[in-house]
Formats: C-alpha cells, structure tokens, sequence
C-alpha cells in the first residue's frame, strides 16, 4: 500500500509561516515564542532535582507522570488508561544485589582465579531468581548470535548444554544495521544462549565496545535497580532463569579464560577490530559464579492521553507516539561526587517536552481522521519494560494500532540541518518523515551509528515486535547551516554526558531546534492521521516478515 502525497493543509501552512518559510532555518528566530518557552518550562520541570532523576516506584517518577497527565488534560485529550483514567499501571518486580554478593572466578588446571567486582567484571542483580550459584565448563561461541534469517550461527558444531557460554560484544561487521542490532540485543542472545542449553552467558567487553561504552560506565550502576514486569503468572515476562549468571568481563582479565587454548583472546580481538569471522571451541576453563539479590513488587504507571479521530471509517484506528518519562535516578554510593543526581533533561526530558507540545499542535488543528495516542511510558531505562508492557496489554485493541512514533532523547544542542529515523526504511513510515522534514527544510538521514544498535534499543521496538510499523524519530548530525561542526556537540554528549549526572539544565539547549523538531513532529502525525492507508511494512522487511500480523 502506498502512502497519499502531502497536501499543504491549514496546519502545514500555519507552521511554515511560523518558521518564516521552510528554506529560511533564519526565520525561524523568535518564530514562536510562545512554543519554545512552553518546551523550555517542560525540560526544566521534568529535569529538575525535585525530581530525584524520576527513577521508576520513586516519588520523584509519580510526580512527572502526575504532570504528564495535567497537562494532557489541559490540551483536552482525553484519558486513555485503565479504568477510564490516564495511568496505565505496570506491575514490576523490582530486584537489588545483596552487596558484595557477586563472585565470578576461573578455574584452570586448577589454577583459581576470583576476579573482582566492578574493576573486572560486572553483573546487575537478578530478575528471576533471589540466589544463583553455578560451575561449569566454559565454551567460546563467537558473538553468541543464531541468525538462520541471516544464514549465520556461532552456534554450528558447538556443544554448549550445560556449560557456560562466553562471548564477544558486538556482532559481526558485515551484518544489516537492523537486523544486525536485533541479533546483537541482550535478549536474543540470551535466548540463543538458551536454545542450545546453556546454564550461564560470560560477554567480553571488547576494546571495540569501550570506545562506544567505556568500561567505567558499569561502576554507575552499582546498586541501582533492575525491574521486570509481571506476567499473568507472577513472572517476569522474558525471563531466562536457566541462565545462573549473565556478567561482563573487561577484556584485560578475560585473557586468563584462554590459556592453553588455540586462540588467545589478543588474537580474538584482533578478528573482531578487522571484522573478520570468529571461531567457536571449547576452553580449558571451568567458571564459577554466584550472586545473591533481594526482591520486592511495586507499580509504575504509564500515562496515556487519546486524541479521538473523526472519520467514521479511520477513528478506530490508533496512531501511536512514546517517549520515556522515566530516567535512572541517583548515583549510589559515589564517594567525593556532589552532584549524584542524573536529571535525564536531554534522556528524556526533551522528548516528553517534543510530545506534550506536539499533543498541543494536534490537539489545536483540524480533528485528524484517526485516533492518537499519546503515551508516556516507564521503566524504559530497565529494558523498555513499559512500552512492552502497554504493547503486550494495550487499552485500545492491539490490531487497531496502526504505527508508532517514539521521540527518545532528541539531542537539542544546535540548529539541525537533518533527522535520523531509525526503521525508516523498513515502511512507508519513512517516505512520510523525508517529506515532512522537507517542508522545514530538513533532511532524512541514514543510520550514522550502525554500531550501536541504536534500533532495538528505545520503546518503539517493543511496537515492532506486535508487527506495528514504528520508527524512533531523532534529530542528526548535520548542522542546518551547513557549516557549524557538531561533532563536539553530537559526540560530545553521548561521551561525557550520556547517564551522567550532567545530563541536566546546564547544557546549552537550543530551543529553536526544540521548535522545529517539535512542528516536523506535529507534522509527521497529521500526515499519518489523515491519509487514507494506513502504515505498511515494505515488501522484504526483515522486521515484517517476522514480526507482522
């Protein structure tokens, strides 16, 4: 199905005037006050200490949503959560290391090694169970990925059952961006894992993996939360007890795994910096491990506004926009830091702003032909687990949903002169986001951080995987002007400011881009609202193939 061609209505020539002309990025200088100061006065709320970093099951979290839902009533949405109201509780077991309980050592000919916590290995606290403990033979298997749509297993000729499974981060060079970012994720590897009848998963934090995640990165999650959200049975949904420990070994102490192997780990990295294929063996190690971590149960809610459509035909169809309200609130235990608050205003701050004011734009137009959602989802910084949770147990009919929009940490430092939209080019979604962007005088631009596997990471995956076509909507790299380099800005947040606590308002925010990013936004709904087809999966989508309905 193809999409309807953009038509300039009312609402597209209302913003253009507002940016003084699509091709005038100038213009759009003190276009709209009234809007940028709206999306100024939502950053600097949500990101405030008040809020204690809006870790989820805080009052911190259960302040922002009570604001989310305000404001959807001020804007005349209607609620569209449980029980007629705005939240949509999501039930979580949330689970935290018992401190110093977590051991991770290798045994070789009987040479025994304990390797130490935080400084050479990491592991987060176990959802499914409160006391693992496991010994047993360890086994090379590459990435770890089984990818017969790929024609690819590290898993070929590979005994693993019963044994633990160590692995490289990453994946394979010559694989498909997305694709590649669905194999990589924790959960199909862990799955992988699994299906061979593995009891434990080691990964090696590769220098490769350092240079985009630093290692130190791990010593901010010691003592913070994991949560899960409770199935019907009282479980945590995608929950792999069989796997007795799931930790992360720096590369410098993971040597010692290989030693009278025929591969030393120095020439394993080596494969993986040239992208070249890994071998799969058997070690000469046996691993132990244990960790110990307490459970409790709570809620969280998502809050969930409808803007009702119009057409007899298309009202009952539901366009979907997310953004995370949620961020990973206070460091623990950080001797001779001050600031121990991470106030999450560009993760994700930014993005609940660009979705209130985009609700309002909506809201204020012509009623659009389908329904919108607007859901501001939890616990997304604990795996998605929100988002999954409201895409496994909607509150409107799961085959009315039709397409989603996420809008999750759009870095607005500086005047943007393109949008990335991750799974553009997997439906006729991304032909309705290069055409809207175009208006404002913006390009879509291609994944330019394929290694990240930035696709399988934010809440609109968990929409794919009910087969709705979805995109994660972001400003680029590119500067409007053409001239203004923003790699320190671009780069520079992810490196020094990505989970930390300077994530907050003393950063040089650009309310212009937050304008525009918002209109090109609004403008991408009412497109989708009001054509007559709905989103469609292209023909040979790896992620409609598997995922469709």
């Amino acid at each position: 199905m193809g999409i309807q061609p953009l038509k300039m209505t009312g609402f597209a020539v209302a913003t253009l005037l507002l940016l003084g002309g699509m091709n005038s990025p100038s213009g759009a200088d003190d276009s709209n006050p009234l809007l940028k100061s709206r999306l100024e006065a939502h950053i600097t709320f949500l990101a405030d200490d008040l809020l204690r970093g809006r870790q989820p099951g805080t009052p911190g979290y259960d302040v922002a949503a009570r604001y989310v839902a305000s404001h959807f009533a001020q804007l005349g949405l209607l609620p569209a959560g449980e029980q007629s109201g705005w939240y949509q509780q999501v039930p979580l077991r949330r689970t935290r290391m018992v401190d110093d309980s977590a051991v991770l050592g290798v045994d070789v000919d009987g040479q025994v090694r304990r390797f130490s916590f935080v400084e050479e290995f990491y592991s987060g606290p176990d959802i499914t169970s409160e006391h693992n403990e496991v010994r047993a033979p360890a086994v090379f298997a590459g990435y770890g990925i089984d990818a017969p749509e790929l024609e690819y297993s590290d898993y070929d000729g590979l005994d693993v059952h019963g044994k633990i499974v160590v692995i490289l981060s990453g994946q394979p060079a010559n694989f498909p961006s997305e694709e590649g970012a669905h194999f990589a994720s924790y959960r199909e590897k862990d799955r992988a894992a699994v299906a061979h009848g593995a009891v434990g998963l080691v990964r090696i934090h590769t220098p490769r993996r350092d240079r985009r995640v630093a290692w130190d990165r791990y010593a901010s999650r010691v003592g913070t939360p994991g949560m899960g959200w409770i199935d019907t049975d009282g479980q945590p949904f995608a929950g792999f007890p069989e796997l007795r420990t799931n930790a992360i070994l720096h590369h410098s102490a993971g040597a010692e795994l290989f030693a009278g192997t025929a591969h030393s780990l120095e020439e394993l990295i080596t494969l993986d910096e040239a992208g070249e294929p890994l071998p799969g063996f058997a070690l000469d190690a046996v691993l132990f491990a244990s960790q110990r971590a307490q459970h409790d149960l709570l809620t969280s809610p998502n809050v969930v506004g409808l803007l009702p459509g119009q057409d007899p035909l298309l009202a009952g169809e539901y366009l979907v926009y997310t953004a995370h309200l949620d961020h990973i609130g206070e460091l623990h235990a950080k001797e001779g830091v001050e600031d121990v608050i991470n106030n999450g205003a560009l993760d994700n701050a930014s993005g609940i702003a660009v979705m209130l004011e985009t609700a309002r734009l909506l809201s204020q137009g012509p009623a659009p032909r389908r329904s919108i959602l607007f859901i501001a989802v939890t616990a997304e910084e604990k795996g998605l687990v929100g988002s999954e949770y409201f895409a496994q147990n909607p509150t409107v009919p799961a085959t009315a949903m039709v397409g989603a929009i996420n809008l999750d940490m759009p870095l607005l430092l500086y005047e943007f002169g393109d949008v990335i939209a991750f799974g553009a080019e997997h439906s006729t979604l991304g032909e309705v986001v290069e055409e809207a962007a175009g208006e404002f005088g913006v390009t879509l631009s291609p994944d330019p951080m394929p290694e990240e596997n930035i696709f399988v990471r934010s809440d609109h995956y968990r929409f794919v995987q009910q087969g709705i076509p979805a995109i994660f909507l972001v400003t680029g790299p590119k500067a409007m002007d053409g001239v203004t380099d923003t790699a320190p800005m671009f780069q520079g947040f992810l490196q020094k400011h990505y989970h930390q606590p300077s994530d907050d308002l003393n950063l040089p925010i650009d309310y212009t881009a937050a304008e525009r990013f918002t209109l090109i936004n609004a403008r991408v709904g009412e497109v989708v609202a009001n054509q007559a087809a709905r989103p469609a999966w292209r023909e040979g989508s790896f992620f409609g193939n598997t995922y469709s309905r």
